[in-house]
């Protein structure tokens, strides 16, 4: 792709920024709280910290908050419970009900990816699983492929739900809790291409070994896509709009049945060299046809 993707934190805290310059409230205060009871080993009074700031931040309604102190909370849990990353994944579930969009969809988005990061930790156990019809909704060890990947695939699609707001949402307010690639903001100038890049990462992700059909793209990302396209269509600068095209075309191309698909995805490229002859990504289709 023309640069690396975004990425949610979802382990990494620690290297989370000062809170933003618009809080109404002292949340750096809050925070040092946080990090002296952490330094002196209270894990719990830290934790305590933490539910406060996020009570707090939806008080005030400042999302970049929430979203923070959920990490955190998601965090500590893992440090002072027992099958803490397991349960946590649960406890998400608590947070969405009690949350609004934005946040709601950053958390399902959230969730989406701590189930697809289990499945794929744990996928060892699915090899000589057999099928039961004893599936615990509350125990994720009893599940099955079919209903992960159906939980993962529901939650990824319902965290783009709110468009129009996700797509008026900027990402300035959320820079406490993402990690900028460089050169990256054209590529994802609202929390809408953020989350919906999100999703596309594990719609086209190819699982072959754990049974996920490569026609899933078919039946759910290229809505996405479309949307991503259709949101950029008429932007002044093409960056988005070229970005998602390639990824379209690349899957395309690797996955399509249909007759001569080489000769259409070259015919591709060569209209986005021709077309946006001025931009980097003429550069980049023609280092595609290069190897072709």
């Amino acid at each position: 792709m023309i640069c690396k993707h975004l990425l949610l934190f979802l382990i990494t805290v620690a290297l989370f920024n000062n809170t933003m310059a618009q809080n109404i409230n002292n949340y750096d205060n809050n925070w040092k709280k946080v990090k002296a009871a952490e330094e002196k080993g209270l894990t719990k009074t830290a934790m305590e910290e933490v539910h406060a700031i996020y009570k707090l931040a939806q008080k005030d309604k400042i999302e970049a908050q929430q979203i923070k102190a959920c990490m955190y909370l998601i965090r500590y849990r893992n440090m002072v419970q027992e099958n803490s990353r397991e349960n946590n994944i649960f406890f998400v579930d608590t947070l969405i009900r009690d949350a609004k969009a934005p946040v709601k969809n950053i958390l399902q988005s959230m969730q989406a990816e701590m189930y697809w990061q289990y499945l794929q930790n744990n996928r060892y156990k699915f090899y000589d699983r057999s099928k039961t019809n004893q599936e615990n909704s509350t125990d994720i060890n009893t599940w099955s492929l079919n209903k992960l990947h159906q939980t993962i695939t529901s939650l990824y699609k319902v965290s783009l739900q709110n468009e129009v707001l996700l797509q008026s949402t900027k990402l300035n307010g959320f820079e406490p809790i993402i990690i900028k690639g460089e050169n990256t903001r054209n590529l994802r100038p609202t929390l809408f291409d953020f989350l919906a890049h999100r999703s596309l990462a594990y719609f086209v992700t190819d699982e072959n070994d754990l049974t996920k059909p490569a026609y899933r793209f078919t039946l759910h990302d290229d809505k996405i896509l479309q949307q991503i396209l259709q949101f950029h269509i008429a932007d002044e600068k093409p960056d988005a709009l070229l970005d998602a095209d390639f990824i379209r075309l690349n899957f395309v191309n690797e996955y399509g049945t249909q007759p001569q698909k080489e000769k259409l995805y070259e015919a591709a490229l060569q209209h986005i060299e021709t077309k946006y002859s001025n931009h980097p990504a003429a550069a980049e289709a023609m280092y595609i046809r290069a190897n072709m």
